[in-house]
């Protein structure tokens, strides 16, 4: 690196730092001052509270301290005259519309021939006259 931009290397470094210790000084005093001011105000502002809350405090004594007026009797009301009894709606009967027919298909074996067993008699047959389960 030459001579030249390290020197303007260093002022630049330089000038910021500068400038960053300012603006460090300035905050840190502001902080200061609104600590200052703030407790100040906060004094105030909780000074002015609790003469609110304690003229609060008065009134409700006093309320507090006062009874309310009696209250008027109440009249007396005749018997009301007996209601009828309530009427009951019954939904109108639906017309129940008569089931679709049904129609079963049974495909049959063929019949057997005059004289000749089927072939669950044969089963029987040639079994031996066991019973079948």
């Amino acid at each position: 690196m030459k001579k030249s931009h390290v020197f303007v290397l260093a002022v630049l470094i330089a000038g910021g730092a500068t400038l960053g210790t300012f603006a460090l000084t300035r905050t840190t005093e502001l902080g200061v001052q609104a600590r200052a001011t703030s407790t100040k105000d906060v004094g105030a502002v909780v000074a002015t509270r609790t003469r609110q809350l304690d003229a609060m405090e008065i009134s409700l004594r006093k309320a507090l301290a006062k009874k309310p007026p009696r209250l008027p009797a109440l009249p007396k009301l005749e018997a009301p005259p007996p209601q009828p009894a309530p009427r009951v709606y019954a939904s109108s009967p639906v017309a129940a519309a008569a089931p679709a027919p049904v129609t079963v298909t049974r495909a049959a074996a063929p019949a057997p021939a005059a004289g000749q067993a089927t072939a669950h008699e044969r089963e029987h047959e040639s079994s031996g006259g066991e019973l079948d389960d």
